[in-house]
């Protein structure tokens, strides 16, 4: 939950989570949303140095989570077992970054692909998978709808 230290609210990263066709990723350690915009020059005989220009959106989310078997939360959740699926079979799902902290008054939505997949299996430790999800399309804000659901404390 998000923590009051003062008159602010300092967001917890387990306050901000990813979903993937409706199901958030399955015991999630870690999202990172990267938004990048090309930037294009200018330059012709008529000035003097480079201008610059706003080109194409690009973004990506980036996560890691370990590999639980929960029957549970198995279908209501994306397993690793599911987000691998989604490369091999190269399905473009929606992706929406979102948290249900009041103050936070915007969800991240777009379509995208996987575009990565790793395993960590190390010996003695919990196994690990990550991913990329790069998005093909617009990355839109969209105001949440009220009375949605939460987290379910499980990302």
């Amino acid at each position: 939950m998000a923590e009051t230290v003062g008159s602010k609210q300092v967001i917890q990263g387990e306050d901000i989570i990813v979903v993937v066709d409706g199901k958030p990723t399955l015991h999630a350690t870690t999202h990172s949303l990267k938004v990048d915009l090309e930037v294009k020059d200018i330059r012709t005989k008529d000035t003097n140095g480079k201008e610059k220009y706003p080109g194409d959106i690009s973004w990506s989310v980036d996560g890691e989570g370990l590999v639980v078997i929960d029957s549970a939360l198995s279908t209501s959740h994306k397993s690793s077992e599911d987000v691998l699926n989604l490369v091999l079979s190269k399905s473009q799902v929606e992706v929406i970054i979102k948290s249900p902290v009041s103050g936070l008054t915007k969800n991240y939505k777009g379509n995208a692909y996987v575009t990565s997949f790793s395993l960590g299996t190390p010996a003695g430790d919990n196994a690990t998978y990550s991913y990329t999800f790069t998005g093909s399309g617009d990355l839109t804000a969209v105001t949440p709808q009220s009375g949605g659901s939460g987290s379910g404390g499980q990302s």
